[in-house]
């Protein structure tokens, strides 16, 4: 079996690199960018993971941790007096030039391992109703979904279970 012809890594905003990836976030997913330059997640514990192809960042997730339900404005979620947390994906996106060769697959894959290596009891993502590529990924990997209706505007929610049973 060959090798991906990509990478991933973890970088954080002090990676040599960081201006690198606030290009690709600006050219790729320009209505991101407050998701990850402004005050939306600031106050949460972020993750960013960076595809590289031929040393190249060719797409990037990221997610950061919050208690359940504090997003809906609604009390922490308890289960015997563990307060439970879920990995939120907040932008995510892969270069035209790059699409379907995997990487947003294994980007996915990767914020799922992570996520659980930081003990989050699921992840979720918030989506337009028009994004079928980012769709087709979350669906294929056995993301759940609940369609979701603001006036006008139609979004999704996917949520992945990380944990089965809390002890």
């Amino acid at each position: 079996m060959s090798e991906p012809l990509y990478l991933i890594e973890e970088w954080t905003e002090k990676h040599a690199r960081w201006p690198e990836f606030l290009q690709c976030l600006q050219e790729t997913a320009p209505e991101q960018v407050p998701f990850v330059l402004g005050d939306y997640a600031r106050h949460l514990p972020c993750y960013l993971l960076v595809a590289l192809q031929n040393n190249r960042v060719a797409g990037f997730l990221r997610f950061g941790i919050q208690p359940i339900g504090a997003e809906a404005g609604c009390p922490p979620l308890d289960l015997n007096s563990q307060i439970l947390t879920e990995a939120k994906i907040h932008a995510f996106a892969v270069q035209a030039e790059y699409r379907n060769q995997g990487i947003g697959r294994a980007l996915q894959k990767k914020a799922i391992k992570r996520s659980k290596e930081l003990g989050c009891y699921q992840l979720a993502s918030h989506t337009s109703y028009n994004n079928p590529a980012n769709h087709h990924v979350k669906l294929s990997l056995g993301f759940s979904v609940l369609p979701e209706a603001h006036g006008d505007q139609m979004n999704l929610i996917f949520l992945m279970p990380l944990q089965v049973s809390i002890p």
